[in-house]
């Protein structure tokens, strides 16, 4: 049987190298990992699943608002706050405009900037195939793509808070160390509907090869309605391996001054709080605030120890920003 000239290219595109001249190709652990993920991107997109997603408009167990399925969802915020960069020589990002946009089909979706394929495993548990950039980059460039959707729209336009922090002279600039790699990741989400609290657990793994890694996210939302309107609380718990916190936060030879800062695999607890409150069918009043513990060690040389990242001038990273949100959509 002659297999077609397109599939024998897809075959090949889930081969992580390029050496397909051998006979009998070997794989590395990480090698094998981001081919078993290429395959299941194709496999759902060759063959697709038939149990649509959780799509209910309103969800009686959690009290979140659900997303109608088929049309797409664009809300704006004009306001003002800011998110912090915890950097040397970074530049805090202003907070104007905040938009939201999503699309929730049969199966695929789009929410800010996530895209990914879903399918019911329960009445309450949902397992997607997910893809987005990583945000690490948007610490280092302020105009990277990251910062766009990761998580809100930041405005060149003013400021709503401090923009400038001064490099200490004993430090590395963010400016010097400006050529971390924009990365893809993608990876499986699982979501777990429970009557007033959400569960979510991501785990990614770079299918660019940027930085060769992975990392976990445990989330946990439970939201409320009062008489000063919709409030949500939310926590949650990251795990970045040493490969990718290594790539974004240690120090080569040539930055370190001929020391080799390598950085150490990390925890990064996150505590947010959102408030909504509506004026009319399409205005509403919004607040949002969010603190992320970072823990950016590093091995110092000569095994004195470990330290902060010589390129961390906070151990923390926070936004905030209260507005009005405009429905379009």
């Amino acid at each position: 049987m002659t297999i077609p000239r397109p599939i024998c290219e897809t075959m090949l595109f889930l081969l992580p190298g390029s050496g397909h001249d051998a006979k009998v190709p070997t794989f590395t652990a990480a090698q094998a990992q981001i081919m078993m993920l290429r395959a299941l991107y194709f496999i759902l997109v060759v063959l697709g699943v038939t149990t649509p997603v959780h799509a209910d408009c309103t969800d009686s167990k959690t009290q979140e608002p659900c997303v109608a399925t088929d049309q797409w969802q664009i809300n704006l915020a004009i306001g003002a706050g800011f998110r912090s960069n915890p950097l040397y020589g970074g530049h805090n990002f202003p907070l104007w405009l905040m938009p939201d946009i999503s699309y929730y089909g049969e199966h695929w979706f789009f929410d800010n900037a996530t895209l990914g394929y879903s399918w019911q495993l329960h009445d309450d548990i949902q397992l997607s195939l997910v893809s987005r950039l990583n945000e690490e980059k948007g610490y280092f460039h302020r105009r990277s793509a990251v910062n766009l959707f990761e998580p809100q729209f930041i405005s060149s336009m003013g400021v709503a808070g401090p923009v400038q922090k001064v490099a200490m002279k004993q430090e590395l600039s963010v400016a010097e160390a400006d050529k971390r790699p924009l990365a893809l990741d993608g990876g499986l989400q699982l979501d777990w509907f429970l009557p007033g609290l959400q569960l979510k657990l991501n785990w990614w793994h770079d299918i660019s090869q940027q930085y060769d890694g992975q990392h976990l996210r445990l989330a946990a939302s439970s939201g409320w309605q009062s008489q000063f309107g919709h409030w949500q609380l939310g926590v949650a718990l990251a795990w970045k391996d040493q490969h990718l916190m290594n790539t974004y936060y240690g120090l080569n030879a040539s930055e370190g001054e001929g020391l080799e800062y390598r950085a150490l695999a990390s925890w990064q607890p996150e505590i947010s709080l959102h408030w909504q409150y509506p004026l009319t069918e399409r205005w509403q009043l919004l607040s949002v605030w969010r603190h992320r513990w970072l823990n950016t060690d590093v091995e110092v040389p000569a095994g004195i120890g470990r330290i902060q990242s010589p390129l961390l001038q906070e151990s923390t990273a926070h936004s905030w920003f209260i507005g009005f949100s405009y429905r379009f959509l």
